[in-house]
């Protein structure tokens, strides 16, 4: 009896629960060439980093060869609930935690979230099984510049999803805080407040909808996530605050052009609003500023499906950003304003794909790309190109 009882109670447990986990691991191999073979002046004159090559603004010590992993799981309970993890590993972002939530799905329309939660502000495809380049076209999903609105971080979110004729329409709405359970304690866009800041405020909000045709498969996207960011610089010769307000907004459009042929196209806008504040700095430091950033970046992306197993992609990527600097005194009497910043990055890639069966794939990719960056009135120019071969394998 009590081993029939067990069996009965293994089985029920079995029906109300399901786990699935999906890896992905593999190396990638690159040779690189530029112009320059190192920045001019690191956080100054970047003309080397700029050219976002494979070993522009690595979290981990930049490899010709490295690996990487991808982790993805999801478990399903009774009453509409489920929970999903997804986890990667590179040398670009290091060791990152994208989604760790819970989900409760209050109705077919209707579902909450909480845990750390993706802003799914970008269609970054770090998880997708097709994916089809190693290093993706849109900037966005590789440079530091916007590497604070991709991924997730603690939060909660409300997610709706509705049908109207022929679109399936999702939205999502969420409030996420980097800063508790530690989890990004140092995240502050690309500002750098002085060596040992220290964040005192990282509050972002975030509204995503996406809409897909049924029929025809062409899908749209419009992204907004708003931060508003506080750290302190307890350097003697600062001691200063540091305010930060980021608007971005993210369009994006992609559908087939034929059964084998799809084109997408993404843009993006970042208006970024910096003060610091000081009793102490001096006219000049890295206090008493005033400071305005505008980023663009736009992408197109034409992928050629050949068959089952083999696909190619070609992409254009674009990326402007322009700052200005104004400093004071501490009195706030005497000002002075920097020349404009600013840096024009133009990339085209091109990538084979290729699956060998039983969960191997293979992808080589190629991208050339010419910067310049301007300061204090002069122009430093730079080009470079990369070849690399990805040997991966996902179960």
């Amino acid at each position: 009896m009590a081993a029939i009882q067990s069996c009965t109670f293994a089985q029920s447990l079995d029906a109300i629960t399901s786990t699935k986990w999906t890896y992905q691991i593999g190396a990638d191999a690159w040779a690189l060439d530029a112009s320059t073979k190192n920045d001019r002046k690191k956080s100054y004159v970047e003309d080397n980093s700029n050219l976002l090559l494979p070993n522009a603004f690595t979290q981990w010590p930049y490899q010709d060869v490295s690996g990487y992993g991808r982790l993805t799981g999801s478990l399903q309970f009774g009453s509409g609930v489920e929970a999903s993890v997804k986890v990667r590993a590179d040398q670009t972002v290091g060791l990152r935690v994208d989604e760790a939530f819970i989900q409760k799905n209050i109705s077919p329309f209707l579902g909450l979230r909480i845990g750390v939660v993706d802003y799914k502000t970008s269609w970054c495809r770090t998880y997708e099984p097709d994916n089809g380049w190693i290093r993706e076209v849109e900037a966005i999903c590789n440079t530091p510049q916007f590497r604070d609105v991709t991924g997730g971080a603690p939060g909660a979110q409300i997610l709706v999803n509705n049908t109207l004729g022929n679109y399936l329409i999702q939205s999502q709405a969420g409030i996420y805080r980097p800063l508790l359970l530690d989890f990004a304690p140092k995240e502050f866009g690309n500002v750098v407040p002085s060596t040992n800041y220290n964040v005192v405020r990282n509050d972002k909000l975030g509204l995503n909808i996406n809409l897909v045709n049924l029929e025809t498969a062409l899908e749209a996207r419009v992204s907004y996530i708003q931060a508003i960011q506080s750290a302190d610089s307890p350097e003697t010769d600062l001691q200063g605050t540091t305010k930060q307000a980021s608007d971005l907004i993210y369009i994006g459009l992609s559908f087939p052009l034929s059964h084998q042929l799809n084109f997408r196209t993404t843009h993006v806008l970042q208006i970024l609003k910096t003060t610091c504040r000081s009793d102490v700095a001096q006219l000049g430091s890295a206090c008493n500023l005033n400071r305005s950033d505008k980023k663009i970046s736009t992408s197109l992306e034409l992928t050629y499906r050949l068959d089952m197993t083999d696909a190619i992609s070609v992409g254009f990527n674009e990326l402007d950003w322009q700052s200005q600097e104004t400093w004071f005194n501490p009195e706030r009497d005497l000002f002075a304003q920097a020349d404009l910043f600013s840096v024009a990055s133009r990339q085209v890639s091109m990538a084979w794909r290729r699956e060998w069966g039983s969960g191997f794939h293979s992808i080589v990719q190629a991208l050339q790309s010419v910067q310049k960056t301007q300061r204090e009135g002069f122009s430093y120019p730079s080009n470079g190109w990369a070849v690399g071969v990805r040997l991966g394998y996902q179960f």
